[in-house]
């Protein structure tokens, strides 16, 4: 297991620091500019018309050496979430309610295997419409451990459990029609109603969440008949040992029971917390009743600091509730947050890319070139163009909100220029944003992701870009009826 593991460390660390070392020589390369930016809502918005240049700032050996430090800082509640989840998760499981509760998943659908074959599209189409609703993203984090036994007890793999919650959520938040991150944030900034254009998005997300259910069912039909094909069969074999699940089925006990409802409803309390706005919207507009006000509630959902919170009092209860001592707890608390560990610090280095990139003044001037060349296209053309520059982009800012505030002010106007609609251009801002976040090694939602199963970063590559081509072979086709359509 440990040399899995060592290999493993290797390949995604090598492969994070040649990407460091690149974007580092590029910053002596690439002429140093920026945009004003203004403040809007709370952001900083860039301003369109105004790239200039500015004092070069190559980024010499000690700045590398530095950006992974820096990095922490950047993804310090990432990080603290993802060991909070890992310790919470490693109690649970200490009380033997996972595992009690997988095998008695895995008995109800052995003995009614025609509902096995819901495993996939339901799972993909709950994650899907989180993302394409409340932009779900980091969130799918917390179900991947628990995914990753049950796709195991039931003949399939690791990737799979890993790829229903994460590329899941990742579908439908590339294909959203009401996501507050992308769609929210680009249809403001580009002046178009709120939400707008929904009907066509709603379509966008339908075809979308279909294709990746159909490739994952190709995928778990392949492993279900030669095992050996699968993306994690060495990981697995040791990881089913671990998890024992080969054993028969037990009878759960009560304190498993306990256990797993006050997990169950930590899950529940993470999507009223997310989406708190929109229910006490939701709530006054129904019955006249505002809650924000009556229970002095802030107006913004939860988010990551929020979550970690919550499922540290969840791991807490679920402590006492499986008659845990304050030493079984403590242990198992740290066990998991030490199995974080190795993710968290391959988040530090992946964000020094991105910090490097930004000390060296070129994301700026990237923008200003590729925007400028996108003028010259037909209008359809330039929509594909516009959407692939958000996909150079995302590498370095996988954040969506993020890169719209930072694109979406020149694009907009831009639109006007080209004769295609602000409403296409969000389009594009928003496909090209997203279908790269579920590889890129930038994101730490995807480091992290494929860190719970140990899949080396090549492979989880390897295997995922087939999906990507088709999904933006089709995200091309979508952009196109748009034009024709006038879509407002």
């Amino acid at each position: 297991m440990s040399k899995i593991l060592s290999k493993i460390k290797l390949n995604t660390f090598a492969i994070i620091l040649s990407i460091v070392a690149v974007v580092a020589a590029l910053t002596w390369i690439v002429p140093s500019g920026a945009y004003d930016k203004m403040d809007v809502d709370g952001r900083q918005v860039v301003v369109a018309g105004t790239y200039h240049a500015v004092p070069a700032n190559p980024q010499g050996l000690f700045d590398v050496l530095k950006a992974p430090i820096k990095g922490f800082s950047n993804t310090a509640e990432v990080i603290v979430f993802l060991l909070v989840i890992g310790g919470v998760l490693a109690v649970v499981e200490k009380t033997g309610a996972i595992a009690a509760g997988i095998q008695a998943a895995s008995g109800f659908f052995q003995r009614k295997p025609k509902l096995r074959f819901l495993f996939i599209p339901l799972g993909i189409i709950v994650f899907s419409l989180c993302g394409a609703t409340f932009g779900m993203c980091e969130e799918a984090l917390i179900f991947i451990p628990i995914f990753i036994p049950l796709a195991l007890s039931l003949g399939y793999d690791s990737a799979l459990g890993t790829a229903i919650p994460f590329i899941g959520a990742g579908v439908g938040f590339a294909a959203a029609f009401t996501n507050p991150f992308t769609v929210g944030i680009a249809q403001g900034i580009a002046q178009v109603p709120l939400y707008s254009g929904i009907g066509y998005r709603f379509i966008i997300w339908i075809i979308c969440t279909t294709v990746v259910i159909s490739w994952l069912s190709v995928y778990a039909r392949k492993i279900r008949k030669d095992p050996t094909k699968s993306l994690t069969y060495e990981f697995d074999i040791e990881k089913r040992k671990e998890l024992k699940l080969n054993k028969e089925e037990t009878k759960m006990t009560r304190r498993q029971k306990w256990v797993l409802l006050a997990f169950g409803l930590g899950m529940v309390g993470l999507v009223i917390g997310v989406l708190k706005p929109q229910i006490c919207e939701m709530i006054k507009g129904m019955w006249g009743v505002d809650l924000m006000e009556i229970l002095h509630l802030e107006a913004e959902g939860w988010y990551i600091t929020e979550i970690a919170a919550l499922f540290l009092g969840v791991g807490f209860l679920c402590g006492f509730l499986g008659k845990m001592n304050m030493q079984k707890f403590t242990d198992a608390f740290f066990d998991g947050v030490r199995g974080m560990a190795e993710i968290a610090m391959l988040l530090c280095f992946a964000q020094a890319i991105v910090i490097i990139a930004n000390n060296g003044h070129i994301l700026d001037t990237m923008l200003d070139w590729m925007s400028a060349a996108i003028k010259h296209l037909h209008p359809v053309c330039a929509s594909w163009a516009a959407m692939m520059l958000q996909t150079v982009i995302d590498f370095f800012i996988p954040s969506g909100s993020g890169k719209a505030v930072l694109t979406m002010p020149i694009l907009a106007p831009l639109a006007d220029l080209i004769g295609i609609t602000r409403q296409t251009m969000v389009l594009a801002f928003q496909l090209g944003g997203s279908w790269m976040n579920m590889v890129i090694p930038t994101d730490p939602v995807t480091i992290a992701a494929i860190g719970f199963a140990r899949i080396a970063y090549p492979k989880w590559l390897k295997w995922m870009l087939p999906l990507l081509i088709v999904m933006y072979l089709l995200s091309f086709l979508l952009l196109v009826p748009p034009y024709f359509m006038k879509w407002q």
